[in-house]
């Protein structure tokens, strides 16, 4: 979870790397550092629960409070006003930080039971969603970065 956890804020910190031009695109790039701070923050409390002696219980408490975590980023970035042009580049980013959640949902429904060899193939299908996702994300960030510098 750790890895998946920063492979997250690697992609989000990236955003911020776009500087546009303007007003709008400054405020804009200031709203997405916003949104990464929280999740940062939320994410750094959540890494200290982690712990090579956690239940699945335990675990699936945790994979739950990251699904907050990223809840409440995808909320707050569709609070955020993109410009016009970076309208649509926006709402993939949103879909795909979504999507991260999505995976977190489906690995905690996987880690249910005792099983070792269940919880270990629900961990690498967790490792495998967030790489993917990371790769679609990192796309949509070059590209809104892309057009910030214009």
């Amino acid at each position: 979870m750790r890895a998946a956890a920063a492979v997250l804020l690697a992609v989000l910190l990236a955003t911020a790397a776009g500087c546009g031009s303007d007003q709008r695109d400054g405020d804009y790039v200031k709203a997405l550092n916003r949104a990464q701070a929280g999740l940062a923050q939320r994410f750094g409390r959540l890494e200290a629960r982690i712990t090579p002696t956690s239940s699945a219980a335990q675990d699936a408490r945790t994979l739950l409070a990251y699904e907050a975590a990223v809840r409440d980023t995808v909320a707050t970035l569709r609070a955020v006003d993109p410009p016009g042009a970076l309208a649509p580049l926006h709402r993939r980013f949103i879909g795909e930080v979504a999507d991260y959640g999505a995976a977190l949902r489906t690995a905690r429904g996987r880690l249910k039971g005792d099983d070792p060899q269940a919880i270990l193939a629900a961990q690498g299908r967790l490792r495998t969603a967030v790489a993917q996702t990371g790769t679609r994300l990192n796309a949509t960030i070059r590209a809104i970065n892309r057009k910030l510098q214009g």
